[in-house]
């Protein structure tokens, strides 16, 4: 008889368990992911606007002089059967 309530116990503790996973679950699982979330926008953010901070705030314009290439002259071969 011991036997039974225990293996009757062990059974409702399992399908107990089992139960409040599936309803607590996805609520668990969706307070996660939010956290989650919440957590890479703030370091995207800062992110950001440290970029920005760095970036220099004048409107000037470069210009770049042009590259000069001394490879040499290309010479084009023949071949002599």
């Amino acid at each position: 008889m011991v036997f039974l309530k225990t293996l009757l116990i062990i059974l409702l503790v399992f399908f107990g368990l089992k139960l409040m996973a599936r309803y607590l679950g996805p609520i668990l699982l969706k307070y996660v992911f939010k956290k989650v979330q919440k957590n890479m926008q703030e370091k995207f953010n800062s992110a950001q606007s440290q970029t920005q901070d760095k970036e220099p705030k004048s409107s000037k314009t470069f210009k770049s002089k042009p590259k000069e290439s001394k490879v040499g002259e290309y010479v084009d071969y023949e071949e002599i059967d």
